[in-house]
């Protein structure tokens, strides 16, 4: 939409996908011979690219709803990995799949997992990055280290 059109009345055009990228918009594609097409009405809709979650931390996936209302110091006492009970590879699998598919339910095609596996295990991370390929999420990936326990950032 043009900067100045009119946002109550917005143009309506033809967006082409090809595969899971989108190869053109304009006022109207003609169809080309022989070539299988797919059209889906989405007049009334708006339609967006996907959304981009570029702070994301998958290893918190299952700790939501936890710490909501706790002060900062009490938070960064528990919140953080090496507090966490530890997992096994397929609680590991489960959270990532589970934290990928809310992140794509919401329009995020794209994330960026800044994870802490604690302890480190190489099959863990294993599970993280199979995980992304069977889900089809686009995943930006490190692993995250600290050098200073939670609580020794806190002032005071």
């Amino acid at each position: 939409m043009l900067p100045l059109a009119d946002w109550h009345e917005p143009d309506t055009l033809d967006i082409a996908i090809a595969g899971n990228e989108i190869a053109g918009i304009a006022p109207r594609f003609a169809a080309v011979a022989d070539a299988p097409i797919e059209e889906l009405d989405a007049r009334g809709h708006l339609v967006l690219p996907g959304f981009i979650n570029a702070h994301y931390h998958s290893h918190d996936v299952l700790a939501k709803g936890t710490l909501e209302e706790v002060p900062l110091e009490t938070w960064r006492l528990y919140a953080l990995p090496p507090q966490y009970p530890p997992r096994s590879v397929e609680e590991v699998r489960a959270r990532t799949l589970l934290g990928a598919l809310e992140c794509l339910r919401s329009g995020m095609t794209t994330i960026q997992d800044m994870l802490t596996l604690y302890p480190f295990e190489s099959r863990h991370l294993d599970a993280v990055m199979q995980a992304y390929k069977e889900i089809g999420i686009r995943v930006v990936f490190s692993l995250q280290y600290a050098d200073r326990k939670g609580l020794e950032t806190i002032p005071y």
